[in-house]
């Protein structure tokens, strides 16, 4: 199934399984403003199909993503006469709100109920990697690299990834980077967890990933749900706190009917069958 056509993605669902792919190879990808804009848009319309069960976010062409496009983030001051430039403080104000809207579609991949698997090639620079450490899961082909690029163009990455990137490697590693933009090759970022496993192609990785995304999308997409919602609550919260939330969710959300087919199907020797989960503009309407 084909949803909306966007010019920095292809997106199509197909068994549950959404690929969300970056598609301007020839510009390797870079972030302009559009790509942010889509990000936001797709994920949310991926969010609303509930067919989809699980995304792989990949890409195309030499590199995965060669991370921000500066010039289509100019504040634009330079171009305002002097005697009409705003002052240094709505000048700040701009620019805040700026990373923040940026930092909004970043975690738009942690806040939809799917999970996403980031399946990546060649570079992974600067935003790119604030970008797939917002993913549930992350693979790589032997040609993959990471760089925390911010400091190279003399500015601090703020985008998510010093902040979501020592929960997933060792935080004095992640300074190291983070303070001299340096490359972290495959094999590095596998041996410090960045990414789950290193494939000698991309099309290996690939085929290895849309196994493991069949395999998530055939579990119960409720329990799934919870799962990720539990796991990313308990990251950021007290162990007492967590498990209240769990407590919760399992009170509110826990399925019976899926703890029946899947116990069931498992007796039986066969494949659980699961109801997709309610298309939210038709409960809404139904209930209008």
């Amino acid at each position: 199934k084909e949803m909306r056509k966007y010019s920095c993605f292809d997106v199509k669902t197909k068994d549950h399984i959404c690929s969300l792919v970056l598609n301007r190879p020839n510009e390797l990808n870079t972030m302009t403003r559009d790509f942010w804009v889509e990000l936001g848009d797709a994920l949310e319309e991926i969010n609303r199909d509930s067919d989809v069960r699980v995304v792989i976010l990949s890409s195309t062409g030499k590199h995965f993503c060669a991370g921000m496009d500066l010039g289509a983030f100019s504040n634009g001051v330079d171009d305002i006469p002097d005697d009409k430039k705003p002052d240094h403080a709505r000048v700040g104000e701009v620019l805040y709100r700026t990373a923040k809207e940026l930092q909004g579609y970043i975690s738009k991949l942690e806040e939809i109920r799917v999970p996403v698997i980031a399946a990546v090639h060649g570079g992974v620079i600067g935003g790119a990697l604030d970008l797939i450490t917002a993913c549930d899961m992350r693979f790589a082909s032997d040609d993959a690299f990471f760089c925390i690029q911010e400091i190279n163009i003399g500015m601090a990455a703020d985008v998510g990834t010093i902040q979501r990137l020592p929960k997933i490697i060792p935080d004095s590693k992640m300074r190291e980077m983070a303070y001299t933009g340096r490359r972290m090759l495959a094999d590095e970022a596998k041996d410090s967890g960045l990414v789950g496993e290193v494939y000698d192609t991309q099309e290996e990785m690939l085929d290895a990933v849309h196994k493991l995304a069949a395999e998530i999308a055939s579990k119960s997409p409720v329990a799934i749900y919870g799962l990720k919602a539990v796991m990313n609550y308990s990251r950021d919260h007290n162990v007492s706190d967590s498990l209240d939330f769990n407590a919760l969710w399992s009170g509110a959300m826990l399925s019976q009917k899926d703890m029946t087919e899947a116990m069931t199907a498992h007796m039986e020797k066969r494949d659980a069958s699961f109801d997709k989960m309610v298309d939210v503009k038709k409960f809404n309407e139904s209930k209008s």
